[in-house]
């Protein structure tokens, strides 16, 4: 185990133009004039809408980057999911779910999508009325990158009750382990006006391991992952995850087929480090920022996060790059299946809190994605 931060440095802040985009068929080509971001260099920022682009992953040869973007053109405001090049640049396929016309009055929120050895395709999706926020319909859903919705099937309904016995409201940072078998974070998701302060956050419950290849998900969650915040499998050896507690300052490691466990890295005492991912010697991780864990009477141990700093760690140094910027803040990195680079969430930064507050973890922080490369 090593400790750290024992070095640190700050990338610059680069700033680009704009780009929108419009809501279309499935699946239909936008413009695919260029496959080359607005501003060169690293880091650089490569979605522009004034929605939220969020919950980033990458197809399995690196093709493409696939993310949820909110439709703001759009009254029902729906997410739909959306491919860039590798590199950035314009989005070249859309999917939004146009049928039946009957939709048109309910928003749809595809998220978390994830890209299987086999040409899956899993994600969540959440459909409710217009406007309404608080218990929307929710499932986890298996279909294919190249038809999301034609032929796909619901897997699993969400909230459901998790083998340790916990409800689940929330499926977040989805990898797949292998054929057919699927890891990702089982969240608790507190609606606003749920409780007595008027907010909407997820916090982090257990790591849970699908399977996916019957008609119906068997889920089970890893024990001693109790409010943990944050997986990713390892993309060598797909028995192999990186996981991260709520309030904790290691990345940990574990094998799916045997339980053993052990700390890749600690940053030290008073840090908090999630959304863990490992790429050979290096880990990228958000460390810091605006986030709080601790007892609350009302919802017991959360974890809230509007996002933090980045941490690019050298695994065989032990040595730590530091991303921190006065007007970002970042949540969940994830590395090209090349290792190269890694895309990230990047929001503006806000106040960091120093108790739960009504505007915590607001809905509203519209996240943009940018991309790194990896030193």
């Amino acid at each position: 185990m090593r400790s750290g931060p024992r070095a640190a440095r700050v990338l610059p802040y680069i700033v680009a133009g704009a780009l929108a985009c419009d809501h279309a068929a499935p699946f239909a080509p936008a413009d695919q004039h260029t496959a080359t971001p607005l501003t060169a260099g690293s880091p650089t920022r490569i979605t522009y809408s004034a929605g939220d682009d969020r919950t980033a992953s990458w197809l399995p040869d690196g093709s493409a980057i696939v993310y949820s973007s909110e439709q703001l053109g759009r009254r029902d405001h729906d997410r739909c999911l959306q491919f860039l090049p590798p590199t950035g640049g314009r989005v070249v396929r859309r999917a939004c779910n146009l049928q039946p016309v009957a939709l048109d009055d309910s928003t749809d929120r595809y998220e978390a999508p994830a890209a299987g050895p086999d040409g899956s395709l899993v994600y969540t999706l959440a459909r409710s009325w217009i406007g309404l926020q608080k218990g929307p319909r929710q499932a986890l859903v298996l279909g294919t990158v190249a038809e999301p919705f034609a032929g796909a099937r619901e897997i699993s309904p969400i909230p459901y009750f998790a083998s340790n016995g916990r409800t689940h409201s929330s499926i977040a940072e989805i990898s797949w382990a292998g054929p057919g078998r699927i890891v990702y974070l089982g969240q608790m998701l507190f609606y606003e006006g749920s409780t007595f302060l008027p907010d909407t956050f997820y916090t982090g419950l257990d790591v849970v391991v699908g399977d996916v290849r019957g008609p119906s998900a068997a889920l089970t969650v890893v024990p001693n992952t109790d409010y943990a915040s944050g997986v990713s499998v390892d993309h060598a050896d797909p028995d192999l995850i990186y996981f991260t507690l709520g309030g904790d300052s290691r990345v940990y490691r574990q094998s799916l087929a045997t339980g053993a466990r052990d700390v890749v890295f600690d940053f030290g005492a008073g840090h908090i480090v999630r959304d863990p991912q490992v790429y050979g010697r290096h880990l990228v991780a958000v460390i810091d920022g605006s986030v709080l864990y601790g007892f609350e009477g009302a919802h017991g141990f959360v974890q809230r996060d509007e996002g933090g700093d980045l941490a690019i760690v050298d695994l065989d140094a032990g040595t730590v790059s530091t991303v921190s910027l006065a007007e970002t803040l970042f949540r969940r990195p994830v590395i090209a299946p090349d290792g190269t680079r890694f895309v990230v969430e990047a929001s503006p930064r806000v106040p960091v809190h120093q108790q739960a507050q009504s505007d915590f973890t607001a809905i509203n922080h519209r996240p943009d994605l940018w991309l790194f490369d990896l030193p």
